[in-house]
């Protein structure tokens, strides 16, 4: 899954696309505001006061600073289950995924 986020004062979009969906999600907080063939096209929309939030799309001005492009926000890298088997079964004892056992 790759997730991206741009933190405003209004408030945290995301950007987001899970395994099995094809398209990316925009997301203003709990709010979806829509989906994109890629994660630049979201971006964009909200870089040019395009998302059809009407708080954010109304606060276009020179003075606000969003990102051109989805490279300016910040990816979020999702850690699986997977990962974590891995780690054990390579007895990583700082292991953040999995709870210490005593024995």
């Amino acid at each position: 899954m790759h997730s991206y986020i741009f933190n405003t004062d209004l408030g945290t979009f995301e950007i987001t696309n899970g395994r099995h969906h094809r398209m990316y999600e925009l997301w203003l907080e709990n709010e979806k505001l829509g989906e994109y063939a890629t994660a630049a096209e979201a971006a964009d929309d909200v870089a040019t006061f395009n998302t059809g939030y009407i708080e954010w799309d109304d606060l276009e001005s020179e003075a606000i600073r969003v990102p051109a492009g989805i490279e300016a926000w910040r990816e979020v890298k999702e850690q699986t289950l997977e990962s974590a088997v891995n780690l054990r079964r390579r007895h990583i004892d700082d292991n953040p995924y999995l709870v210490k056992t005593e024995g």
